[in-house]
């Protein structure tokens, strides 16, 4: 005959006890391995490179999806996610300057310029000086036999459609915003005074009109950036908001002594990369996240960049540093997150987008793509 032992409400509550606990404890250890194993995914992860048709001391320039470059007598898009986007152009010389973006493609050097795709070459009697690729334009900068300069606008079929001519400064730098509107917009700077002025100029050449004029007094800037809602200016002082439309100021932050790097803006906010100004040695770097509204309430974090760094960039919501053989990946906050293998010993490490890096090694170059 089996007894059967009657439980008592004390060894009930034991046998949950020791229940629970072996439950919490297999969780724990789940969790542990859990971690354990992500951990090392991270850390173990090695670049998928993409070796390129060109070394590095070619001819050739980034569009934003492809490069152009020279090869054997002829003019080659390389498209870096679609190859049936890749063509060639026959061309008469190799001995001239690319410039594009991802609408618009040109060669130029002194004298004239070729707007690929355009039936006839631009020709110019005195030097052409920079080109500048838009969405849907071109842009000319023109010094003529008299010394007088102007920024000279074309549409893909080499039609001039605008021209700005500068009488008492010559434009540091312009170039296109590429948001919904496209905006070209000039840099000027003026040392004629006692103290320096920088004048950003916007033009809508939809409506062919000035939308904006922006002066900044006591410093030099060094970058004109766009989004959809503001206008980013950081200088040797300040990085400065001014809202769209209307570009009134919004706020400014002091970035004294620090440079811009780099910047991205397709993460929660605009991210800026700042190392210190007058230092060689890259040492330590600082993440600026900025909101887009009217007040100046950003999130700033230093990271100690990894020894014997050739790259550094932003790109979402990360911050990359790249030594020789590792690609370092942090957050926002300047927290390592993963880090990834790289298969060669890199000599540089430089973004060419939010989603692709260009790494050179021994003068070969290879894509890399951001995951």
């Amino acid at each position: 005959m089996i007894k059967r032992r009657k439980f008592k409400l004390a060894d009930g509550r034991k046998a949950a006890l020791r229940l629970g606990l072996l439950i919490l404890a297999f969780i724990a250890v789940a969790a542990a391995i859990y971690g354990l194993v992500s951990l090392f995914k991270n850390r173990t992860v090695t670049a998928d490179l993409s070796p390129l048709g060109f070394a590095s001391g070619d001819n050739y320039t980034f569009s934003g999806t492809g490069f152009l470059y020279f090869s054997s007598g002829k003019l080659v898009y390389d498209d870096i996610a679609d190859n049936k986007k890749d063509t060639t152009y026959k061309v008469s010389t190799a001995d001239v300057s690319l410039a594009a973006s991802a609408g618009i493609s040109v060669l130029y050097h002194d004298s004239a310029v070729q707007i690929i795709g355009a039936p006839d070459s631009l020709v110019f009697s005195g030097k052409v000086l920079s080109v500048a690729c838009g969405n849907e334009h071109v842009a000319v900068l023109r010094e003529d036999s008299g010394g007088n300069v102007a920024l000279l606008v074309y549409d893909k079929t080499g039609t001039q459609t605008d021209q700005m001519d500068f009488k008492i400064t010559t434009p540091v730098a312009f170039g296109f915003s590429n948001t919904l509107d496209e905006t070209l917009w000039t840099l000027e700077i003026s040392v004629s005074g006692s103290l320096p002025v920088s004048t950003v100029t916007t033009y809508n050449l939809s409506t062919q009109r000035t939308t904006g004029v922006m002066s900044v007094q006591r410093q030099l800037i060094d970058k004109v950036l766009f989004t959809q809602n503001s206008v980013f200016l950081s200088g040797t002082d300040n990085i400065i908001r001014y809202a769209l439309p209307g570009n009134s100021e919004a706020y400014r932050l002091v970035v004294y002594g620090w440079k811009m790097l780099d910047y991205t803006f397709s993460g929660a906010a605009p991210l800026m990369l700042y190392a210190e100004r007058d230092t060689a040695a890259l040492g330590t770097v600082k993440l600026y996240q900025l909101p887009e509204g009217d007040v100046a309430s950003a999130s700033i974090h230093s990271v100690q960049l990894p020894a014997d760094t050739v790259g550094m960039f932003v790109a979402g919501d990360k911050f990359y540093a790249c030594t020789k053989d590792t690609m370092y990946v942090y957050t926002v906050a300047g927290k390592i997150s993963a880090t990834v293998t790289l298969p060669v010993s890199a000599d540089s490490v430089k973004k060419l987008s939010d989603a692709y890096v260009l790494v050179e090694s021994g003068g070969s170059l290879y894509t890399l793509p951001l995951k």
